[in-house]
């Protein structure tokens, strides 16, 4: 009865740890956590299930090559790239069967086995029926068994599932910065490309003002170049701060913003006013995209309004927050932007995104108010939207 007791707690504590693993993997997915942490979590999980020494993950490179992207333990034989055709990962792909080896010196399999190698699993890893790699533990003591090889089946399933959320979401940041840089060269383009073009043509008609003692045109040229240059230096500033903008995650948002302001407005002689009222407890994501949509109407301030002064507030109360951003320069008609214009069908889907309500009012020489209302959701970010323009009378 003892023996067979204590054979029911070991039976009992394999399935705990192997739920656990389970759990701790899924958490991992649902946190979107990096790739480098998911194939950390994949190996170490892995070889704390089986015992094995030693746990390796690779992934597939390209049709014909498997690389090393993650290894735990002692593992043996030392690889950083492996063939497909002629390997036995390869084989273990390209059968999309698990590989169990407890004999290496006396397997078929293996030709010239590492003296080190004393036993192997090598487990596919399968998303919707294909092979995105495969993980390997070795030199578990007394060989690995066939539990080895379920409670590994089970693992693997989610693991693959993990590794291509983490995948994706990788390859989305890498477009994101991809687009954000082809952003830049068009904005590098339209805006200081185009500046510095007028900026030569004005010099050059100085140039001829003065040769013809025409000290009056020449004056009036020169003033223009001044406003030019400094739209262009207003411009590049704009440029480097979204180079290298602040870290909302270190520094929160506020702290943000008043960064920007700084960096941007302070220095294009703007008098800023930066006022927070409440404690934020906005979700990181609710942050990010608010503060998209502050430094969008920023630009549309720096870059079109002509004002001397720009205040932004934030209201957090425990179910949201409340931006506004206030500007006392030229102002425009709402009805010939209705739609878009001026950033703000951008800054529109920016709110639309997180749920929010969008407000702009202006009118002509009377400046602009831009306010945005969000809520913090229970669960799930609410996706509808409002976005009216309002002219003050």
């Amino acid at each position: 009865m003892g023996a067979l007791r204590t054979q029911h707690q070991e039976e009992t504590n394999r399935r705990l740890a192997e739920v656990s693993s389970l759990q701790r993997l899924t958490a991992a997915l649902l946190q979107q956590q990096t790739l480098d942490d998911v194939l950390a979590l994949v190996c170490s999980e892995a070889q704390q299930l089986t015992g094995a020494q030693g746990a390796r993950l690779l992934l597939l490179e390209n049709e014909t090559w498997l690389r090393v992207f993650h290894q735990t333990g002692h593992v043996v034989p030392k690889l950083e790239r492996v063939p497909l055709g002629d390997s036995l990962s390869g084989l273990g792909v390209l059968q999309k069967k698990p590989l169990r080896i407890n004999d290496p010196a006396n397997s078929p399999q293996l030709i010239q086995p590492h003296p080190d190698l004393k036993s192997l699993l090598a487990m596919p890893l399968l998303l919707k029926g294909e092979v995105i790699g495969t993980l390997h533990l070795v030199n578990k003591s007394g060989g690995f068994t066939e539990d080895d090889t379920r409670i590994l089946g089970l693992f693997t399933d989610q693991a693959a599932i993990a590794i291509a959320n983490a995948q994706f979401h990788e390859q989305t940041k890498q477009r994101a910065v991809i687009n954000e840089r082809q952003r830049l060269a068009r904005e590098l383009h339209d805006s200081v490309t185009q500046v510095l073009y007028s900026v030569i043509l004005y010099a050059d008609a100085t140039r001829l003002a003065l040769a013809a003692d025409k000290k009056a045109e020449a004056s009036e040229n020169l003033q223009e170049l001044r406003t030019l240059a400094r739209q262009a230096m207003a411009d590049m500033r704009l440029l480097l701060f979204r180079l290298h903008p602040p870290v909302l995650e270190d520094e929160g948002l506020v702290a943000a913003l008043q960064a920007r302001l700084e960096a941007i407005e302070a220095r294009a002689g703007l008098q800023i006013d930066l006022r927070a009222e409440g404690e934020n407890t906005l979700p990181i994501a609710m942050e990010e995209e608010l503060y998209k949509v502050a430094l969008e109407a920023l630009n549309n301030v720096v870059k079109h309004a002509k004002a001397e002064q720009v205040t932004v507030h934030l209201l957090f109360t425990d179910q949201g927050c409340v931006l506004t951003i206030q500007d006392d320069g030229v102002g425009f008609d709402p009805v010939t932007v209705q739609g878009g214009g001026l950033g703000l069908r951008s800054i529109a889907g920016r709110v639309q995104q997180i749920g929010g309500n969008l407000l702009v009012e202006s009118a002509p020489r009377q400046g602009t108010k831009l306010q945005v209302a969000v809520n913090i959701p229970p669960e799930a970010p609410v996706t509808q939207a409002t976005h009216s323009l309002r002219a003050e009378r």
